[in-house]
């Protein structure tokens, strides 16, 4: 096809559809009524400065009519809905929505017709910045935090402003160590909760070092005594002194520790107290000792001792002038002893003491007295008499 044929064809083309547009607007009536909704933004007018607003309504539908040429002419952002703050307080208000339609067109209906909102006085305050790293461990210490600048502004409603506590810059220690870094500023109320609201300027620039943070425990020495002493002796006991240290580490190193360590001291054949100076012993590389590096140990020795009771042991009365004037009741009692194993050797039928009650100056006729007892042989001592009392009634 030539380019002469191709401009007949479209001339042809533009001609139908430019007759097929002016019939319509022929045979269409321009007067008949359209009804047509259009979703309006809602606007707050004289809304002072110092002033901002919250609403759940932000947009209003609104139904009009007019006619159809009317309608294709029509601008939907001539219709205007609206609410008046001037001269509000600070508080919360349910206020008219005025929809207002352009001259021409009637205005059938709108939703809602009213908005619940509250008023809020906006404030600005000032915080200086604080570094709070989000994964400092326990071990480690700020050392020192440069922040530029060191002061930001933040400027919101006086309810949400007047609740803020500080404003920190967080970031992590790894971040932090490479030098300086630009972090954000969040903004933390009473209830340690971080707040929707933005600071000026937004960012900060952090300088910040570290080190790491020792701590102390108090804790206990321990001594190990191996080794069995000579024959017929025992150890009595240990004493050591100092028996506590100070240990120095970080939070991880000493976790776990709850005692100091001495080498063990041997008192195989020894049948005399020994003292001796023992180093300490660290639980670990990472852990010092401080103050002390050793301690004086005393292992106390001392003859074994072995324990027997003698049963229906007899009871005698002193301190009166004839015992056989008296009743005792029980007249025996059994008496637990100690004594060396190595210098006592002795009938064991025989208790090695006697058991007594002493009478002196009973005024009554019955009476009841603790039971007594006095050794016939150095070194043995009572553990136990039971019963531990008697009673004592004269026969006249």
């Amino acid at each position: 096809m030539d380019k002469t044929s191709r401009s007949r064809w479209l001339m042809g083309g533009a001609s139908l559809a430019f007759a097929m547009i002016l019939w319509y607007f022929v045979a269409w009536d321009s007067s008949d009524l359209v009804v047509r909704d259009f979703i309006v933004p809602l606007r707050f007018q004289d809304v002072s400065e110092a002033y901002t607003l919250s609403s759940e309504i932000q947009n209003v539908e609104v139904r009009i009519e007019g006619s159809g040429l009317d309608l294709v002419r029509f601008d939907p952002r001539e219709i205007t809905a609206s609410i008046a703050i001037l001269d509000l307080r600070p508080g919360k208000y349910r206020l008219p929505i005025q929809v207002t339609p352009p001259g021409h067109i009637r205005l059938v209906n709108y939703e809602p017709k009213t908005v619940e909102l509250e008023l809020f006085r906006m404030i600005e305050r000032t915080f200086n910045p604080v570094l709070a790293p989000s994964d400092m461990s326990d071990n480690l210490m700020l050392a020192s935090a440069d922040i530029t600048p060191p002061e930001v502004s933040v400027r919101g409603p006086e309810s949400l402003v007047m609740a803020l506590r500080r404003a920190e810059a967080r970031g992590t220690v790894m971040e932090l160590s490479g030098g300086p870094r630009e972090l954000p500023v969040i903004l933390v109320d009473e209830s340690g909760d971080v707040r929707d609201l933005v600071t000026e300027p937004p960012t900060v620039t952090v300088t910040a070092q570290f080190t790491t943070m020792m701590q102390e425990a108090r804790v206990p020495v321990r001594t190990r005594v191996t080794g069995t002493p000579a024959t017929g002796f025992e150890v009595a006991g240990v004493v050591l002194s100092p028996d506590t240290v100070t240990l120095r580490g970080t939070r991880e190193a000493l976790f776990g520790v709850t005692e100091v360590n001495t080498s063990p001291i041997d008192v195989t054949g020894h049948s005399e107290s020994i003292t001796v100076d023992m180093p300490l012993e660290s639980p670990s590389e990472t852990i010092m000792i401080t103050g002390v590096d050793h301690v004086i140990m005393r292992v106390e020795l001392r003859a074994s001792v072995e324990s027997r009771t003698f049963y229906n042991v007899p009871i005698n009365i002193a301190g009166v002038p004839d015992p056989t004037n008296w009743i005792i009741s029980p007249s025996t009692a059994g008496v637990t002893v100690e004594y060396p194993v190595t210098d006592f050797v002795f009938d064991p039928d025989v208790p090695p003491l006697e058991l007594y009650i002493d009478a002196t100056n009973v005024v009554t006729s019955q009476l009841t007295l603790p039971i007594l007892a006095r050794n016939e042989m150095s070194g043995v001592s009572v553990i136990r008499i039971e019963p531990p009392q008697t009673t004592i009634t004269e026969m006249n």
